[in-house]
Protein backbone atom coordinates (compact mmCIF):
# COMPACT_ATOMS: atom_id res chain seq x y z
CA UNK A 1 0.00 0.00 0.00
CA UNK A 2 3.14 2.50 1.06
CA UNK A 3 4.20 1.81 -2.10
CA UNK A 4 1.20 2.45 -4.05
CA UNK A 5 0.77 5.81 -2.72
CA UNK A 6 4.28 6.70 -3.63
CA UNK A 7 3.56 5.82 -7.09
CA UNK A 8 0.16 7.67 -7.25
CA UNK A 9 1.70 10.69 -5.70
CA UNK A 10 4.80 11.11 -7.72
CA UNK A 11 5.90 13.35 -10.43
CA UNK A 12 5.21 10.43 -13.05
CA UNK A 13 2.39 8.69 -12.06
CA UNK A 14 1.43 7.22 -15.57
CA UNK A 15 4.98 7.31 -16.55
CA UNK A 16 3.30 9.18 -19.66
CA UNK A 17 6.42 10.92 -20.86
CA UNK A 18 4.46 14.62 -20.45
CA UNK A 19 5.99 17.22 -18.56
CA UNK A 20 4.47 20.79 -17.69
CA UNK A 21 7.21 23.60 -18.19
CA UNK A 22 6.57 27.23 -17.60
CA UNK A 23 4.50 28.48 -20.59
CA UNK A 24 4.25 25.27 -22.89
CA UNK A 25 1.04 24.01 -23.89
CA UNK A 26 -0.18 22.72 -20.84
CA UNK A 27 0.40 25.54 -18.70
CA UNK A 28 -1.51 27.80 -20.95
CA UNK A 29 -4.62 25.60 -20.76
CA UNK A 30 -4.27 25.51 -17.19
CA UNK A 31 -4.27 29.32 -17.11
CA UNK A 32 -7.29 29.26 -19.66
CA UNK A 33 -9.38 26.85 -17.04
CA UNK A 34 -8.16 28.99 -14.12
CA UNK A 35 -8.87 32.36 -15.70
CA UNK A 36 -11.66 31.30 -17.94
CA UNK A 37 -13.29 29.73 -15.05
CA UNK A 38 -13.35 33.04 -12.92
CA UNK A 39 -14.49 35.57 -15.83
CA UNK A 40 -17.30 33.15 -16.71
CA UNK A 41 -18.72 32.53 -13.55
CA UNK A 42 -18.83 36.17 -13.07
CA UNK A 43 -20.50 36.73 -16.33
CA UNK A 44 -22.95 33.91 -15.73
CA UNK A 45 -23.50 34.66 -12.35
CA UNK A 46 -24.04 38.56 -12.03
CA UNK A 47 -27.56 38.17 -12.14
CA UNK A 48 -27.98 35.88 -9.24
CA UNK A 49 -28.83 36.93 -6.23
CA UNK A 50 -26.44 37.80 -3.58
CA UNK A 51 -27.06 35.33 -1.04
CA UNK A 52 -26.24 32.71 -3.89
CA UNK A 53 -22.85 34.61 -5.02
CA UNK A 54 -22.01 34.38 -0.95
CA UNK A 55 -23.01 30.71 -1.11
CA UNK A 56 -20.27 30.33 -3.72
CA UNK A 57 -17.82 32.36 -1.92
CA UNK A 58 -18.04 30.36 0.69
CA UNK A 59 -17.65 27.01 -1.13
CA UNK A 60 -14.22 28.91 -2.41
CA UNK A 61 -13.28 29.11 0.98
CA UNK A 62 -13.84 26.27 1.93
CA UNK A 63 -12.21 24.56 -0.72
CA UNK A 64 -9.03 26.67 -0.17
CA UNK A 65 -8.45 25.74 2.95
CA UNK A 66 -9.42 21.49 2.77
CA UNK A 67 -6.87 21.69 -0.23
CA UNK A 68 -4.28 23.63 1.91
CA UNK A 69 -4.18 21.73 5.13
CA UNK A 70 -5.46 18.11 3.60
CA UNK A 71 -2.00 18.78 1.29
CA UNK A 72 0.32 18.43 4.57
CA UNK A 73 -1.23 14.77 5.01
CA UNK A 74 0.39 13.76 1.67
CA UNK A 75 4.06 15.78 1.92
CA UNK A 76 6.26 12.12 2.80
CA UNK A 77 4.70 10.61 -0.72
CA UNK A 78 4.45 14.41 -3.22
CA UNK A 79 8.08 14.88 -2.78
CA UNK A 80 9.66 11.31 -2.22
CA UNK A 81 12.57 10.61 -3.74
CA UNK A 82 12.92 7.34 -6.02
CA UNK A 83 17.22 5.94 -5.34
CA UNK A 84 17.80 2.71 -7.14
CA UNK A 85 14.05 2.14 -7.21
CA UNK A 86 13.43 2.56 -3.58
CA UNK A 87 11.26 5.73 -2.33
CA UNK A 88 12.51 7.50 0.69
CA UNK A 89 10.32 9.64 2.42
CA UNK A 90 10.66 13.37 1.92
CA UNK A 91 8.98 14.66 5.36
CA UNK A 92 7.07 18.11 5.66
CA UNK A 93 7.74 20.68 2.93
CA UNK A 94 9.03 24.14 4.44
CA UNK A 95 7.50 25.63 1.63
CA UNK A 96 4.21 25.15 1.88
CA UNK A 97 4.10 26.86 5.62
CA UNK A 98 1.66 29.78 5.82
CA UNK A 99 4.86 32.64 5.20
CA UNK A 100 4.68 32.82 1.61
CA UNK A 101 1.93 35.23 0.98
CA UNK A 102 -0.19 32.90 -1.51
CA UNK A 103 -0.42 30.50 1.92
CA UNK A 104 -0.49 32.90 4.55
CA UNK A 105 -3.46 34.71 2.56
CA UNK A 106 -5.38 31.09 2.99
CA UNK A 107 -6.54 31.41 7.06
CA UNK A 108 -6.55 35.13 6.42
CA UNK A 109 -9.33 34.51 3.54
CA UNK A 110 -10.89 32.15 5.69
CA UNK A 111 -11.23 34.54 8.82
CA UNK A 112 -12.22 37.10 6.46
CA UNK A 113 -14.79 35.04 4.84
CA UNK A 114 -16.01 33.05 7.50
CA UNK A 115 -16.11 35.76 10.62
CA UNK A 116 -17.92 38.86 10.08
CA UNK A 117 -15.49 40.87 12.79
CA UNK A 118 -12.56 40.74 9.61
CA UNK A 119 -15.63 41.79 7.16
CA UNK A 120 -13.90 45.12 7.22
CA UNK A 121 -10.34 44.11 6.01
CA UNK A 122 -12.10 42.47 2.79
CA UNK A 123 -10.62 45.06 0.22
CA UNK A 124 -7.16 44.39 0.59
CA UNK A 125 -7.08 40.83 0.95
CA UNK A 126 -9.84 40.48 -2.24
CA UNK A 127 -6.71 42.52 -3.78
CA UNK A 128 -4.21 40.53 -2.82
CA UNK A 129 -5.98 37.53 -3.41
CA UNK A 130 -5.70 38.32 -7.17
CA UNK A 131 -2.87 39.92 -7.31
CA UNK A 132 -0.45 36.94 -5.31
CA UNK A 133 -1.74 34.09 -7.22
CA UNK A 134 -2.17 35.85 -10.17
CA UNK A 135 1.77 36.43 -10.33
CA UNK A 136 2.40 32.79 -9.51
CA UNK A 137 0.29 31.64 -11.81
CA UNK A 138 1.51 33.18 -14.60
CA UNK A 139 5.43 32.04 -13.85
CA UNK A 140 4.84 29.05 -11.65
CA UNK A 141 7.58 27.18 -9.19
CA UNK A 142 6.45 24.39 -7.34
CA UNK A 143 3.97 23.39 -9.97
CA UNK A 144 5.84 22.47 -12.75
CA UNK A 145 8.42 19.85 -13.92
CA UNK A 146 5.93 16.39 -13.62
CA UNK A 147 2.85 15.66 -15.64
CA UNK A 148 0.30 17.82 -15.95
CA UNK A 149 -1.94 15.42 -14.11
CA UNK A 150 0.44 14.93 -11.35
CA UNK A 151 -1.02 15.14 -7.97
CA UNK A 152 2.07 18.64 -7.01
CA UNK A 153 0.64 19.99 -10.21
CA UNK A 154 -2.93 19.29 -9.93
CA UNK A 155 -2.63 20.31 -5.79
CA UNK A 156 -0.58 23.86 -6.49
CA UNK A 157 -3.14 24.84 -9.55
CA UNK A 158 -6.06 24.22 -7.76
CA UNK A 159 -5.13 25.90 -4.62
CA UNK A 160 -3.77 29.05 -6.50
CA UNK A 161 -6.83 28.91 -8.90
CA UNK A 162 -9.16 29.01 -6.17
CA UNK A 163 -7.87 31.28 -4.15
CA UNK A 164 -7.41 33.93 -7.56
CA UNK A 165 -11.00 33.16 -8.08
CA UNK A 166 -12.58 34.39 -4.14
CA UNK A 167 -10.58 37.29 -4.69
CA UNK A 168 -11.77 38.21 -8.58
CA UNK A 169 -15.22 36.82 -7.33
CA UNK A 170 -15.52 39.10 -4.17
CA UNK A 171 -14.84 42.02 -6.25
CA UNK A 172 -16.98 40.86 -9.51
CA UNK A 173 -19.82 39.76 -7.04
CA UNK A 174 -20.42 43.55 -5.66
CA UNK A 175 -19.50 42.33 -2.44
CA UNK A 176 -16.63 44.46 -1.81
CA UNK A 177 -14.77 47.09 -4.85
CA UNK A 178 -11.63 48.48 -5.07
CA UNK A 179 -11.26 52.06 -4.49
CA UNK A 180 -8.36 53.99 -4.86
CA UNK A 181 -8.28 55.62 -1.82
CA UNK A 182 -8.20 52.45 0.04
CA UNK A 183 -5.33 51.12 -1.58
CA UNK A 184 -2.84 52.13 1.21
CA UNK A 185 -4.51 48.73 3.18
CA UNK A 186 -2.84 46.81 0.73
CA UNK A 187 -0.03 48.06 1.71
CA UNK A 188 -0.18 47.79 5.24
CA UNK A 189 -1.11 44.34 4.95
CA UNK A 190 1.88 43.82 2.46
CA UNK A 191 4.21 45.05 5.20
CA UNK A 192 2.73 42.86 7.50
CA UNK A 193 3.25 39.70 5.64
CA UNK A 194 6.38 40.73 4.53
CA UNK A 195 7.74 41.13 8.57
CA UNK A 196 6.03 37.98 9.26
CA UNK A 197 8.00 36.00 6.80
CA UNK A 198 11.24 37.65 7.65
CA UNK A 199 10.76 35.95 11.01
CA UNK A 200 10.01 32.90 9.40
CA UNK A 201 13.53 32.79 7.62
CA UNK A 202 15.10 33.81 10.74
CA UNK A 203 13.96 31.39 13.11
CA UNK A 204 13.96 28.38 10.47
CA UNK A 205 16.59 29.48 7.73
CA UNK A 206 14.53 29.68 4.89
CA UNK A 207 13.22 32.07 1.85
CA UNK A 208 9.69 32.77 1.81
CA UNK A 209 8.13 35.40 -0.15
CA UNK A 210 11.55 35.22 -1.19
CA UNK A 211 13.31 37.60 0.89
CA UNK A 212 16.85 35.73 1.32
CA UNK A 213 17.47 35.15 -2.47
CA UNK A 214 17.05 37.96 -5.08
CA UNK A 215 14.28 36.70 -7.11
CA UNK A 216 14.69 39.76 -9.64
CA UNK A 217 18.13 37.91 -10.60
CA UNK A 218 20.67 40.83 -9.98
CA UNK A 219 22.51 40.00 -6.73
CA UNK A 220 20.00 42.30 -4.42
CA UNK A 221 20.99 41.99 -0.72
CA UNK A 222 18.19 40.73 1.63
CA UNK A 223 18.31 43.83 3.54
CA UNK A 224 16.80 45.45 -0.25
CA UNK A 225 14.35 42.28 -0.82
CA UNK A 226 12.58 43.47 2.50
CA UNK A 227 11.46 46.46 0.70
CA UNK A 228 11.63 45.82 -3.08
CA UNK A 229 9.17 42.27 -2.86
CA UNK A 230 6.75 44.24 -1.36
CA UNK A 231 6.75 47.28 -3.92
CA UNK A 232 6.83 45.23 -6.33
CA UNK A 233 3.42 43.51 -5.67
CA UNK A 234 2.21 46.61 -4.62
CA UNK A 235 2.90 48.17 -7.77
CA UNK A 236 0.72 45.28 -9.47
CA UNK A 237 -2.03 45.80 -6.56
CA UNK A 238 -2.25 49.43 -8.45
CA UNK A 239 -2.53 47.93 -11.61
CA UNK A 240 -5.44 45.88 -10.65
CA UNK A 241 -6.89 48.77 -8.93
CA UNK A 242 -6.41 50.70 -12.39
CA UNK A 243 -8.40 47.93 -14.29
CA UNK A 244 -10.76 47.58 -11.99
CA UNK A 245 -11.52 51.18 -12.57
CA UNK A 246 -11.49 50.77 -16.38
CA UNK A 247 -13.69 47.37 -16.26
CA UNK A 248 -16.29 49.43 -13.80
CA UNK A 249 -16.71 52.24 -16.57
CA UNK A 250 -17.38 49.99 -19.55
CA UNK A 251 -20.00 47.94 -17.58
CA UNK A 252 -21.73 51.55 -16.15
CA UNK A 253 -21.63 52.84 -19.83
CA UNK A 254 -23.09 49.83 -21.65
CA UNK A 255 -25.49 49.16 -19.02
CA UNK A 256 -23.98 45.91 -17.36
CA UNK A 257 -24.43 46.42 -14.14
CA UNK A 258 -26.95 44.74 -12.24
CA UNK A 259 -28.59 46.78 -9.12
CA UNK A 260 -26.54 45.52 -6.57
CA UNK A 261 -23.65 46.46 -8.59
CA UNK A 262 -25.34 50.10 -9.59
CA UNK A 263 -26.08 50.74 -5.72
CA UNK A 264 -22.23 49.47 -4.14
CA UNK A 265 -20.61 52.01 -6.77
CA UNK A 266 -22.99 54.88 -5.65
CA UNK A 267 -22.35 54.14 -2.35
CA UNK A 268 -18.30 54.10 -2.99
CA UNK A 269 -18.62 57.39 -5.15
CA UNK A 270 -20.52 59.28 -2.13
Amino acid sequence: MRELFFRLFSDTPFGAGVTIESFNIWHILYILIIFGGAISAAILMRSKDMSVKEKTLRILGYLLVISYVADFFVHDFVYADCVDGAYEAAGLNMDKLPFHICTVLCPIIAFVQFNKKFHRFIEPIAALAIVAPLMYLTYPSTGVGGEPWCYRTVQTMFFHGVEFAWGFLTVAFGKTKLEYKNVWKAAVVLVGIALWAKLGNTLLGYNWFFLESDPFGIGLPPIALLFLVPIAIFAMVNIIYGISYGVIAVMRKRGWLNKEQQQTQEEAEQ
